[in-house]
């Protein structure tokens, strides 16, 4: 393999390319078919991010980056049988399933033979089970919103003030719970959310919140879907994926992906991980 430093941009501070991408050649890196889907803030001079441009995000986007809706169900744009690698984190909670479907669908089309997908979000497992068992202190974002009242950027009220089940229903279906600023659907009481609960089972409950929920363009952070390591697996192997398995934090089969400086560093307490190859 021919040394890196002859291609025509420079490190990341800290990372040792020569080591972490040495199972791709220079051209395959000079080609940038690396692609981060909902990239935001990423800067990596082998990676190419992909987001959707808006208000909401801008701040925190980098300058070149190729716009793609997720809500708009059209092809990713990336070539046929093009990219090394697709890695998504913390954005498949933001939409609905008919929208994961179909980025799964394209980045199956858009992945070489033996190029994988690795993708990254809020366990609704895990963070269901803290809610059945009253565990208010799992959610310890509600802490880090309570600094200098900052959670008047984000929520209708503090976090702090409201009960678990508007906590836990603003992770899965945000635009329902009394946080939210939304105000593009009717907001559940308590007691609504707890009869949901009761008259259904898990899965049934969490759809339903779901299905009641749409993308709102003024408030694309909150989340309107919920995923788990058993829900996201049949979304994979419908799109065509045969070698899918659970992952974990920093633990990828790919090299560029284990370095958690880049990668895996969003709320990994909380996160599923899963990865998949063409």
């Amino acid at each position: 393999m021919k040394r890196l430093k002859k291609l025509r941009f420079g490190k990341p501070a800290g990372y040792d390319i020569d080591k972490f991408y040495q199972q791709y050649t220079t051209s395959q890196l000079a080609d940038k078919a690396f692609y981060n889907i909902g990239a935001g803030s990423f800067s990596h001079p082998c990676w190419t991010n992909v987001d959707f441009a808006s208000e909401h995000y801008q701040r925190h986007q980098q300058a070149n980056f190729i716009h793609y809706d997720l809500t708009a169900l059209e092809p990713l744009p990336i070539t046929d049988n093009s990219a090394e690698i697709i890695y998504s984190s913390h954005t498949v909670e933001h939409v609905n399933d008919a929208a994961v479907e179909n980025l799964l669908a394209h980045a199956y089309r858009a992945l070489k033979p033996g190029g994988c997908i690795r993708l990254t979000m809020p366990d609704a497992e895990l963070e269901y089970l803290a809610y059945a068992r009253n565990d208010r202190l799992f959610f310890d974002w509600i802490d880090r919103y309570q600094k200098k009242d900052k959670w008047r950027r984000v929520f209708a009220v503090s976090p702090s003030k409201v009960s678990l089940e508007q906590v836990f229903i603003s992770q899965v279906a945000g635009q329902l719970s009394q946080l939210s600023k939304d105000n593009s659907s009717d907001k559940l009481s308590d007691d609504e959310i707890k009869a949901i609960f009761q008259k259904n089972p898990q899965v049934e409950a969490l759809d339903l919140f779901c299905k009641r929920c749409s993308f709102n363009p003024d408030f694309p952070g909150q989340h309107m879907n919920w995923w788990s390591e058993t829900k996201l697996r049949a979304f994979l192997q419908k799109a065509g994926f045969t070698k899918v398995y659970r992952s974990g934090y920093g633990q990828s089969l790919l090299l560029p992906l284990r370095d958690t400086r880049y990668f895996d560093s969003t709320r990994p307490r909380i996160s599923l991980y899963m990865e998949a190859f063409k």
